[in-house]
C-alpha cells in the first residue's frame, strides 16, 4: 500500500507530535499550564493518526475502532485557549468554572459511546462519499459544531494574547523573551486550520468536494511542526519555564496608557495619588534614572523601580502614565537609548563594536535593540554613528 504525499505529512506530523509529547513530559521542571500543552500535543498526534487510518482505509474493515476517537478534537479548542489562560496566569491548579469547557467533549463522547450499538455497516453508511458527493446531514452538522467551538476558543485565544501583549510594556523593559510570539503564531495557524475546516465543511454541503478536508489535516499536521521548531530550534517559554517567572510578576494594575480623549484623571481617579506626591514620585525617579543609571539593568521591572522608590507599582504606573504620558517600556527605553546615542558620539568609544553599547546601556538582544533604536531616533545605529548630528 502507497502512502500519497498527504499521508506521508500526516505520519510525520504524529511522529513529530508524540516525541514532542514525551519531551514536554519528561521536562524537569514542568508549569501547571504545561499540563494541558502535554495533553494537547497528544491529541494533535492521535487526531493526526485517525485522519492517517482514515486516508488509507483501515476503518474500512475496523469501523468501530473509529468511534474511539471521534470526540477528540472537541478538546483542541478548549485546551489551546486554556493553556494560553494559565501560562499567563500562573495558575497552580484549574478553576472550577473551566471544567465546563470540556462540557461539548463530554457531551460529544457520549454520543460516539452511543454508536458502539450500531453495526459496521451503519457506522460506516455515516461517513462521507467524497467520490460521488455522499455526505450524510448529521455528518455535516457535527462538523460545523466542531469547526464553529474551535474558531470561538481560537478567537478568544487570540484577544488574550493581544490584551497580554499590551500589557508587557507597561510593566517590563525587555520583552523579546516573554511575548510568547511563538504562541500567538500557532493560535493562527490553528485558526487558519478551522477556517478552512469550516469553509470545506460549507462547501461540501452545497455538493463541492474542496478538497476532502486534506487541506485542513495538512494544517494541523503544520501546527505540530510549527510547536516542534520553536520547541527544539528556539528557546521560547514552553521549553524554558524560567522565563515564564517573569510573566507571573505582572501586577494586577491597569496596563494601557490613557486614550487621549479619555483623561488621566479619568483613568486614575481611585488611585489616591494626589498631584504632589505624584511629582515627588516623579522626581525621585529621574534622579534614580539619571544618577544611578537603573536603566542598565537588562531584566528591570516596574516592581524592581517601585521597590527602590518605596511606593506601589500601581502608583509608579499612574506617574509614568500621566506625568510623562509613557509606559514604562518606552520610559526605560529612552534613556537606554540616550546612554547609545551618547557613546557612539564619543570618539574614545569608536573601538567598541554597536552591540557592546548596546548592551552595556541595558539592551539584551541586537534585534530588541535595532527595532527599539530606530523607533526612537528615525535611522539605525550604524548610520547614527556614521552621522550623530
Amino acid at each position: 500500500m502507497a502512502l500519497q504525499f498527504t499521508d506521508i505529512l500526516l505520519l510525520l506530523g504524529a511522529v513529530q507530535g508524540f516525541f514532542l509529547t514525551a519531551l514536554l513530559f519528561q521536562k524537569s521542571r514542568r508549569l501547571f499550564a504545561d499540563r494541558f500543552l502535554v495533553v494537547m500535543m497528544l491529541l494533535y498526534s492521535v487526531i493526526l493518526v485517525n485522519l492517517l487510518f482514515s486516508e488509507i482505509g483501515i476503518y474500512q474493515s475496523t469501523p468501530h475502532l473509529m468511534l474511539l476517537t471521534t470526540s477528540f478534537p472537541f478538546l483542541i479548542g478548549p485546551l489551546h485557549f486554556l493553556y494560553a489562560k494559565y501560562l499567563i496566569g500562573g495558575n497552580i491548579k484549574i478553576e472550577k468554572t473551566d471544567w465546563l469547557h470540556f462540557l461539548p467533549f463530554v457531551l460529544f463522547l457520549l454520543y460516539s459511546v452511543a454508536g458502539f450499538l450500531r453495526s459496521g455497516a451503519e457506522i460506516m453508511a455515516a461517513q462521507p462519499d467524497f467520490e460521488r458527493l455522499i455526505v450524510p446531514a448529521e455528518y455535516l452538522i457535527v462538523n460545523w459544531l466542531l469547526s464553529i467551538q474551535g474558531l470561538i476558543y481560537m478567537l478568544l485565544t487570540v484577544l488574550l494574547l493581544r490584551r497580554y501583549s499590551k500589557s508587557l510594556e507597561s510593566f517590563f523593559s525587555s520583552i523579546e523573551k516573554i511575548r510568547l510570539d511563538w504562541l500567538r503564531i500557532l493560535t493562527m495557524i490553528v485558526l487558519a486550520c478551522w477556517l478552512i475546516f469550516f469553509a470545506e465543511n460549507t462547501l461540501l454541503s452545497a455538493g463541492i468536494n474542496l478538497s476532502g478536508f486534506d487541506l485542513s489535516s495538512v494544517l494541523l499536521a503544520v501546527a505540530v511542526y510549527t510547536v516542534g521548531y520553536f520547541g527544539l530550534l528556539k528557546t521560547d517559554p514552553f521549553l524554558q519555564p524560567q522565563f515564564v517567572d517573569a510573566m507571573h510578576r505582572l501586577p494586577e494594575i491597569q496596563p494601557e496608557m490613557p486614550a487621549e480623549n479619555d483623561g488621566s484623571s479619568r483613568k486614575y481617579q481611585k488611585s489616591g495619588l494626589s498631584e504632589d506626591r505624584a511629582k515627588r514620585i516623579l522626581a525621585d525617579l529621574l534622579a534614580l534614572m539619571e544618577a544611578g543609571k537603573a536603566y542598565t539593568r537588562s531584566d528591570l521591572t516596574l516592581a524592581d523601580i517601585a521597590e527602590q522608590l518605596s511606593v506601589t507599582p500601581h502608583n509608579l504606573s499612574e506617574v509614568i502614565n500621566t506625568q510623562l504620558n509613557q509606559n514604562f517600556f518606552d520610559f526605560i527605553n529612552h534613556y537606554r537609548v540616550e546612554a547609545v546615542k551618547k557613546d557612539l558620539s564619543d570618539r574614545q568609544k569608536q573601538h567598541l563594536t554597536i552591540l557592546a553599547i548596546a548592551l552595556d546601556a541595558g539592551f539584551n538582544s541586537k534585534t530588541a535593540f535595532n527595532t527599539i533604536f530606530k523607533k526612537h531616533t528615525g535611522t539605525t545605529p550604524s548610520a547614527f554613528r556614521n552621522h550623530p548630528n
